[in-house]
C-alpha cells in the first residue's frame, strides 16, 4: 500500500511533542528527567540538556527561573549550556523552582 502524501500537514518537532506532553501530564516531564538521570550518570551535559528542555516545555524561561533562584539570567544561560557545568547549589535551585527536588537512592 502506497503512502499518500499530505503537502499541507507539517511533522511536529521532538521538542513541541515534548512540550504538548508535558503540559499536559508533568509526571511525564518527571519520568523524562529520571531517565536522563539513569541513563546519562557518566554525560552530565545530556542531563543538563533534559532540565533546560523540561524548563523550555514548561513555559519557564530562564529570566523567571534566574528570578526564583536569586542568580542572574546569564548565570542559569551558562549553566544550562552545552557546555555548561553548573554547581550543585545552582542544579538544585533550577530543580526547585521547577517544583523538582534530586532524590538519592541506592544503585540496582
Amino acid at each position: 500500500m502506497a503512502l499518500k502524501k499530505n503537502k499541507n500537514k507539517r511533522f511536529r518537532t521532538w521538542a513541541e511533542v515534548k512540550k504538548e506532553r508535558f503540559q499536559r501530564n508533568p509526571d511525564e516531564a518527571i519520568g523524562y528527567l529520571n531517565a536522563s538521570f539513569e541513563e546519562n550518570w557518566d554525560e552530565p551535559e545530556l542531563i543538563i540538556n533534559a532540565i533546560k528542555s523540561v524548563s523550555e516545555a514548561l513555559d519557564i524561561p530562564v529570566e523567571q527561573l534566574a528570578k526564583k533562584a536569586g542568580k542572574t539570567p546569564s548565570t542559569i544561560h551558562k549553566a544550562l549550556s552545552k557546555n555548561g557545568n553548573p554547581t550543585l547549589a545552582t542544579l538544585m535551585i533550577v530543580l526547585k523552582t521547577l517544583g523538582l527536588k534530586l532524590l538519592v537512592q541506592k544503585a540496582s
